[in-house]
């Protein structure tokens, strides 16, 4: 049971490398030939459970971590490539017990080389003053983590939950919800560098859900930038806090690369805001208690640009499973990737973080050659597997299971040995302490050179306070990839 405990750990980690290597164009080079090649401790960071996600960020000869320390503070590291030397920056916010998501922060640099940290508000233990409400902080000197000053976006009314920095060819942008799971709406804003400013890119939000419902957007929430050119949103309704209630997947995509037009996959112009009476943006119309769950979707695109949407829902019979959408024919074309006979159950329903990861996960397609297309699948009473898919049907041919990365499999095991207590009602699993790789967002400009940023955690807590004994604080550290 435990072996199982740790290879479903590691899976995790796993599959969040392999999302990250089939969109990415800063991977290593040489696979066969990938190794450590060297590693640098930032510093101690809470282990208690998953509070927001690390970020790690290369840019200019300077490296970057953002993170919760072992305090919970929003902190910023940086250091010159080449030292072990790290310099820190604390903000006066202490995060309570969100989880993942729920506490997300998010870094980015201008092209002038200013630094924007940005946090979610809510249910902080100590957090700044206010107004302004949302938590922006914008460095004073270039390449600097000495002094920031605290801003807002573009009014001191916006509340911005679920914070997200993009780059676009290398234009900055920002997202966020303004309003609660089941009556949000989502925002844009782009940076004027020269002006340093921020500026809405639509007059209205893109998603409206009337105050009785959300939209949960794949990405971040932000629109994909496609290998066409196009930007392109799959997102799904939710009408309450609770995760059953999702529904209505949807797609739409820009006319040409412009934010602020955009038609549906058959070409029909519509006008933004997007709400639930765009019958035409309907990819699968899975009604609430469908299966349709926000965390599990995947937008990607098969060996000809083609937008491939994947998702889970419930099959006829109530059961699991993972299906591929493509429109073709002047609708979608809808194909399962899987024949589980695996039921989801009652941890289908609830609010908080429901570590979805710990039950079912879902890659993206990725082109393989030779006419077919791969996607990782996992549910948790079966091993990871690589389904093979025919790229003109989207039927699923066979099965493989993946092959191991070898410089990973040392860094994917715990190396605490904190034993997590099962907590159904947090759904905690139990077990081995978690271990994930962060991809870098940024570019080292390092010939065959990839970071990534090792977290060591106790999981998802459903954003609940989790019971003593707690684990010691663990190591956030840097590991530099590559060929010697």
């Amino acid at each position: 049971m435990l072996k199982k405990l740790i290879t479903d750990h590691l899976f995790l980690v796993t599959l969040a490398l392999f999302l990250f290597s089939a969109c990415s164009t800063t991977s290593v080079t040489d696979k066969a030939a990938t190794e450590v090649i060297d590693q640098i401790d930032v510093a101690p960071v809470w282990s208690v459970h998953r509070v927001g996600e690390p970020q790690l960020l290369t840019r200019d000869g300077l490296q970057y971590v953002a993170y919760y320390d072992d305090d919970r503070f929003l902190t910023i590291a940086q250091r010159e490539l080449g030292s072990s030397q790290w310099k820190f920056h604390q903000f006066p916010v202490q995060m309570y017990w969100q989880t993942g998501a729920h506490a997300r922060l998010s870094i980015a640099i201008d092209r002038h080389g200013y630094i924007h940290v940005t946090c979610y508000r809510r249910r902080l233990l100590q957090e700044p003053p206010m107004p302004p409400r949302p938590i922006y902080y914008r460095s004073l000197t270039p390449h600097s983590i000495d002094e920031f000053e605290r801003l807002y976006f573009v009014d001191e009314d916006e509340r911005t939950d679920y914070p997200t920095f993009i780059y676009v060819d290398e234009t900055l942008y920002f997202t966020f919800r303004d309003g609660g799971s089941g009556q949000g709406d989502q925002h844009f804003y782009h940076y004027d560098d020269e002006q340093r400013i921020w500026g809405r890119i639509l007059d209205s939000p893109l998603f409206d859900g009337r105050g009785e419902m959300s939209a949960y957007a794949f990405g971040g929430g932000f629109p994909v930038y496609g290998p066409d050119g196009r930007f392109h949103l799959l997102w799904m309704w939710r009408d309450t806090p609770d995760h059953a209630t999702n529904h209505s997947l949807s797609y739409a995509r820009s006319i040409g690369d412009d934010l602020t037009q955009w038609e549906s996959a058959a070409g029909v112009p519509v006008t933004p805001p997007f709400t639930i009476d765009n019958t035409e943006l309907l990819v699968d119309a899975a009604p609430p208690g469908g299966g349709l769950s926000n965390p599990l979707k995947a937008l990607s695109w098969d060996s000809r640009q083609r937008a491939v949407a994947s998702y889970h829902r419930f099959d006829d019979s109530g059961v699991s499973q993972i299906y591929n959408a493509r429109f073709e024919d002047d609708k979608w074309k809808v194909v399962p990737a899987t024949e589980w006979d695996f039921i989801w159950g009652e941890s289908y329903f609830g609010t908080g973080a429901l570590n979805i990861a710990g039950t079912i996960r879902l890659g993206p397609v990725v082109p393989a050659g030779n006419g077919k297309l791969t996607q990782m699948v996992w549910n948790r009473e079966i091993e990871e597997t690589i389904v093979i898919l025919d790229e003109e049907s989207l039927q699923p041919l066979g099965l493989e299971s993946p092959k191991p990365v070898l410089w990973q499999q040392p860094l994917l095991v715990p190396e605490s040995d904190f034993l997590v207590e099962p907590i159904p009602d947090l759904r905690r699993l139990g077990g081995p302490m978690l271990v994930e790789l962060i991809s870098d967002s940024g570019k080292p400009n390092e010939e065959g050179v990839s970071y990534y940023l090792r977290w060591e955690h106790g999981g998802a807590n459903r954003d609940r306070p989790v019971p003593e004994p707690w684990p010691a604080p663990t190591m956030l550290r840097v590991y530099k990839v590559g060929t010697r």
